[in-house]
């Protein structure tokens, strides 16, 4: 039988198939392949138009036909194939290629007819660079598989090839064999291995250098001397990786490794079985052999865990249980009696225990275990050294200074016993409350001085790694890097092998080996030295690895030339001495003889270009990591990391860094409430969010010490935080910004969901509160919505073929209970009879109970072979106020669900609305100013009672109001009322009513008047149906009592209308006009305006004449105070008038520019030759005159600053010189 192929290229994902509405079935017959839509002319026609190629939104589970396609829409998709209904015994599933890029996101395959079943493998990404260790085949023993894609993210990538077959042999046994189609076994020929993938020794051991012997029931080749690999075709100067052991009893990732003695014990793990009990596992260098030995009183199985060994004991701590609980327990393991025990814990923060934590680091440094981060349930990432004391039982926290890394989780971290130092590197960290990132940061941990140093970045992120220190050198096994070419669809590059040089501080990348038959593309896998080798074990491919593999670094001794010796790259650090090329170890043994008098020195190299981004002081924003690098020396300027700073301004040394926190980038209320100066407090958008403390008060201020951290951590419990991983409801968990695993039914913080699913443990997952329904089986109503809301859900029909059923868990063989003895879901017939169980398609009749169909018996199936295009059967007659193609809606006047047998209560308004909400009951009142839930109450400004009667916006008489009725909330409005009582007596009553809106829409008005002044009929209706354009009328006060004890009201019914609408309205009591009493009162007030106007004139006057008076007071006495000198005269006999006569004085203005001048007068004498007696014959005359520049020498010399103001004019003609 051949392959058959599916090809899925540029992948992506459908969100919530349950909100579309689409019918039909598989169509293979139509070119290209159409899902659930009619084929016509080699063309997919959807229903409803989706603007979709193949239709592929309308399904969540098909059955393959033979198809290649591509998408570029969004998916999330599932595939059965079922070779059950052909009687094959197995599936063989190929994945030829997966170019996922989201790094989020798995491709699974179970073996099984769902997600139910036994997983064989869940692909994150193209796992090797090899394309020959990109295929992966997976066998289905069952005769069924099921795939299951979900991706977020659409990007063009090349994306997925799958091809399967049905009772074959795993591979086709490579062409190198027979396969036996009824075990699906290979008879080999010159290879070995279940699918004859590995040739024999003859045909590879290479003659020259080596030969074949029989170890155990393996043959080997035995290399000679100065040979080593697989095929003796390595030199021994070269480092060598291969395959030692492929048969370890579980296959597990995030296990722990320590080495005791020869043996390596492997403890717990993650694995895709349930296994209840702890693993343990003993692996032996000498033998190569797995062996599980017998212990008593384990614990659960964990993974993401630690375990080291002190005297002769192996002392396990943290991990997660049970894949969703994060443990701070503490067991230890007796070597000796194989006995477990749970470890009392003591003296931790004044009696608690240590912090939950999963994805952490371990050492045993002396008496101490140090540890290291990871990730708290309660806290979140942490970057806390917890310490444990074996001497005297106490946990500590280590408080520690420097460069103090990110809380991370995933990271690896190597002890060099001789320096008594610690290297940290990678791991995951927070960026956000909703997103991680990947790091590549290493540190240098001082375990004396407890004091961390920045190293230099290596520019491949890495997490889930594993690292080994070997002679000067830390060899990493990047497991999960990203790869930043395409900042758009991330991909992640999951091989390649790094090495640090401690003594150069640069990084380099090592050579991959290309002649491996395993993959070194994994991740979650652990690493160790033994007898100066790197052995690798387990880790996570897509599938769960059960094999060991050794890394031996190449030999320096090997390397004959000087420039050969210090460049080398073979995972480990060379040094030339007395013209030999040695390791580090060897050279501080030659350090020691050249201490006691030897000459020579050492030579070592750090001229090789490294990897990594070039270093910059500059991308530092953190004053003690600035202070505390190793790779360049940079100073804190104020607030910004630099080389140099301004004199007087820079800080070198991490301790006089000023302690500060960054409140906006905690994310994690417990870590804020324990922080200086941060507080956890509600904001404008009713978020709790960490802010700063600007002022702190003494009566207010509140603090928290590390004690109280652990104490809140291990119980959760404060008022003010709702921790994500305390909650256990879909709904809560959405609202309070988490994200829910609908698989696991677990709660966890939005940033830590790529830690928290590393190996695909989620396959729905949602942080939105309106689409926990759709995750959740039981709350689904309908079997369309049931069958595309993913691939976790089946539909029970009740057999009464109107619709009716249940939405449970199952898969395509039925629905599966919990079974507690296997510790799986398991297929339960019980819960559902034969034949009523439906996982692809639904039964054709559809009425939600509420009715039946034209013909009850035909399915989905039967209809698609006779309605071209596809529809369902529709329903005869909808019962129990039903209505819908479906009944899958209650009538108008009545609410409630009508899925799935639901009822329909009439709604209850109080005869103020026809219709309300179809689901809440909510009535649409139709009255304006009517409201409530049943409206039963009045508005604001409104008055009346709509229980009995209705309700009135009460006008006030004499203004104009105006009601624009065009908002959402007026929609269902047809009518307003109104009411108001003329307060006036003797005064005539005019009503305006104008109503403008769209034609024949305006609506009727009714008038209608009440007083007791109209005797036994007390009303008078006076407008009757009228339409509502204009309206006009005037209601005289002979006629109506107005403002008396009548209590004459107008009452204003406004209806049948549409809106938008706008009505104006008013009432208004307008006195007529007797000009008598107008011509009277105007000459009157005309009058008055006289009297007043001629009194304020008169007024006026008596004022001017005062000032004037007052005036001349002034002037009066100023001219009294003029200066005065006396001047005598000689007259001389009969002299004769001048023409220019000089002044007796002269009086300038303050800007010199005018003065008085003050002549002698002689007056006539009247023909005589003196006056007359008793006369004055002289007299004194002055006069303003303008001063010339030679007058102004005669006087005194102004101030410079008037000289500079001063324009002179034509001189006066009144004096000279």
């Amino acid at each position: 039988m051949q392959w058959v192929q599916l090809v899925v290229v540029q992948i992506g994902l459908l969100i919530y198939l349950s909100k579309l509405d689409c019918f039909g079935v598989a169509t293979s017959t139509c070119t290209p392949l159409c899902f659930k839509a009619d084929c016509s002319k080699a063309a997919c026609s959807c229903n409803p138009d989706t603007g979709e190629i193949f239709c592929e939104s309308c399904v969540s589970r098909n059955r393959l036909p033979n198809a290649q396609y591509n998408y570029s829409q969004k998916l999330r998709f599932g595939w059965l194939l079922d070779g059950l209904a052909f009687n094959h015994s197995r599936v063989h599933i190929r994945v030829e290629n997966f170019a996922n890029e989201c790094h989020a996101e798995f491709l699974h395959i179970f073996d099984g007819d769902g997600i139910y079943s036994k997983r064989l493998g869940s692909l994150r990404t193209s796992f090797a660079q090899n394309a020959a260790l990109q295929k992966k085949e997976f066998v289905a023993e069952s005769g069924q598989a099921f795939i299951y894609l979900h991706c977020e993210t659409a990007c063009s990538i090349s994306g997925l090839n799958i091809s399967y077959r049905f009772d074959s042999c795993l591979d086709e046994c490579n062409g190198n064999g027979i396969c036996n189609v009824t075990t699906g076994t290979c008879k080999c020929k010159d290879y070995k291995g279940p699918s004859c993938k590995e040739p024999l020794c003859s045909r590879t051991c290479s003659p020259t250098f080596g030969k074949c012997q029989i170890v155990g029931e393996d043959e080997v080749c035995e290399c000679k001397k100065n040979y080593q690999g697989p095929y003796c075709n390595i030199t021994s100067g070269e480092s060598v990786w291969k395959v030692v052991n492929e048969k370890m009893p579980y296959g597990v990732a995030s296990h722990a490794v320590t080495l005791v003695n020869e043996n390596v014990w492997l403890i717990g793990g993650y694995t895709f079985s349930n296994v209840e009990r702890l693993i343990v596992l003993k692996y032996n260098f000498e033998k190569n052999n797995w062996s599980i030995p017998t212990t008593t009183a384990a614990p659960k199985n964990r993974y993401g865990h630690t375990v080291v060994e002190f005297e002769n004991n192996l002392y396990m701590f943290g991990g997660l249980v049970s894949s969703i609980n994060i443990t701070n327990e503490f067991w230890k393991l007796d070597l000796t009696t194989m006995t477990w025990s749970a470890m009392l814990v003591q003296n931790f923060y004044g009696g608690q225990q240590p912090l939950q934590v999963t994805g952490h680091t371990a050492h045993v440094v002396g008496n101490v275990m140090l540890v290291f981060f990871g990730l708290n349930p309660y806290l979140g990432f942490i970057n806390l050294v917890q310490q444990y004391n074996f001497a005297n039982g106490t946990w500590s926290v280590v408080q520690t200074s420097g460069a103090i890394p990110s809380a991370t989780f995933g990271h690896t971290s190597v002890l060099d016993s001789n320096e008594k130092v610690i290297f940290l590197y990678g791991g995951y960290r927070a960026v956000s409350s909703s997103a991680g990132e990947i790091i590549d940061e290493l540190y240098h941990y001082d375990i004396a001085r407890r004091r961390w140093k920045l190293l230099r970045s290596s520019g491949l992120p890495s997490v889930l790694h594993s690292a080994v220190l070997m002679s000067g050198v830390i060899v990493i096994l990047s497991s999960y890097s990203k790869d930043t070419s395409s900042p758009k669809c991330k991909t992640f590059v999951i091989d390649s092998a790094l090495k640090y040089d401690i003594e150069c501080g640069t990084w380099s990348k090592m050579k991959m080996p290309t002649y491996l038959s395993a993959t070194l593309s994994r991740y979650g896998h652990r690493a160790l030295m033994y007898k100066e080798s790197m052995y690798l074990f387990g880790g996570f491919t897509g599938t769960l690895m059960t094999d060991v593999l050794q890394f031996t670094p190449g030999s320096c001794s090997y390397n004959r030339a000087k420039d050969e010796c210090l460049n080398s790259q073979q995972g480990v650090k060379c040094f030339w001495y007395k013209s030999r090329c040695m390791t580090s170890e060897e050279a501080l043994q030659q350090i020691k003889v050249e201490k006691r008098g030897g000459s020579s020195t050492i030579e070592k190299v750090c001229s090789y270009t490294g990897i990594g981004p070039p270093f910059s002081c500059s991308m530092i924003t953190d004053c003690a990591k600035c202070t505390s690098t190793d790779v360049h020396p940079c100073r804190w300027c104020g607030d910004r990391c630099a080389d140099d700073c301004p004199l007087g301004s820079e800080i070198s040394k991490p301790e006089h860094c000023p302690v500060t926190v960054n409140c906006s980038e905690i994310y994690n209320c417990l870590v804020c409430s324990t922080t200086n100066h941060c507080i956890w407090r509600l904001n404008e958008h009713h978020v709790y969010t960490c802010a700063e403390v600007k002022s702190f008060e003494t009566t207010l201020q509140k603090k928290f010490m590390k004690d109280d951290v652990v104490q809140m951590s291990n119980t959760g419990d404060t008022d003010d935080c709702k921790i994500c991983s305390t909650i256990h409801s879909c709904h809560e968990c959405a609202k309070n910004g988490c994200l829910w695993c609908a698989t696991t039914e677990q709660c966890i913080d939005q940033n830590s969901h790529v830690t928290a699913f590393l190996y695909g443990q989620c396959l729905q997952w949602t942080v939105n509160a309106d689409e926990c329904s759709v995750l959740t089986c039981s709350s689904i109503l309908t079997c369309d919505s049931c069958l595309h809301g993913g691939t976790s859900c089946g539909w029970c029909d009740d057999g009464s073929q109107t619709g009716l059923g249940t939405c449970m868990r199952g898969s395509s063989n039925g629905p599966v209970s919990w079974i507690d003895s296997s510790g799986r879901y398991e297929t339960d017939p019980s819960l559902c009879p034969s034949g009523r169980w439906y996982t692809t398609d639904c039964p054709a009749c559809q009425c939600n109970g509420h009715g039946f169909c034209m013909n009850n018996t035909e399915t989905l199936d039967d209809v698609e072979e006779k309605s071209e295009p596809y529809k369902s059967l529709p329903c005869l007659s909808c019962g129990d106020k039903t209505t819908g193609q479906h009944c899958e809606r209650c009538i108008d006047g009545y609410h409630g669900n009508a899925l799935n047998g639901g009822n329909c209560t009439a709604c209850e308004c109080n005869g103020q609305a026809t219709h309300c909400d179809p689901f809440s009951g909510q009535c649409f009142c139709t009255t304006k100013g009517v409201s409530g839930y049943n409206c039963d109450k009045c508005e604001q400004k409104y008055i009346g009672d709509p229980r009995n009667q209705t309700c009135f916006y009460e006008l006030t008489v004499d203004f104009v109001f105006t009601f624009n009725l065009n908002g959402e909330d007026d929609s269902h409005i047809t009518r307003i009322n109104f009411v108001t009582r003329p307060p006036k007596e003797n005064t005539d009553v005019s009503f305006k009513l104008t109503c403008t809106g769209l034609l024949n829409s305006q609506g009727k008005v009714n008038l209608t008047v009440t007083s007791a002044a109209f005797g036994i009929n007390k009303v008078r209706r006076f407008l009757i149906g009228s339409v509502c354009h204009e309206v006009e009328r005037r209601f005289s006060a002979e006629e109506f009592s107005f403002g008396t004890d009548a209590n004459t009201t107008f009452f204003v019914f406004l209806y049948d209308f549409k809106t938008p609408i706008i009505i104006q309205i008013s009432f208004a009591q307008t006195p007529s006009v007797d000009w008598m009493k107008f011509f009277v009162t105007f000459a009157l007030c005309f009058f008055i305006l006289l009297v007043v106007a001629f009194a304020l004139w008169k007024i006026k006057q008596r004022f001017d004449v005062y000032r004037r008076r007052q005036r001349m007071f002034v002037e009066m006495a100023q001219m009294a105070s003029r200066p005065f000198g006396l001047v005598q005269l000689q007259l001389p006999v009969n002299s004769s008038p001048r023409k220019c006569p000089k002044p007796i004085a002269i009086e300038p203005c303050h800007d010199y520019r005018a003065a008085v001048v003050t002549f002698a007068v002689r007056l006539p004498t009247g023909g005589g030759p003196v006056v007359p007696n008793g006369q004055s014959g002289l007299a004194v005359a002055s006069a303003l005159c303008l001063l010339t520049p030679s007058q102004l020498a005669q006087l005194q010399t102004p101030p410079q600053a008037v000289q500079r103001k001063r324009k002179f004019k034509s001189p006066s003609c009144l004096f000279s010189n």
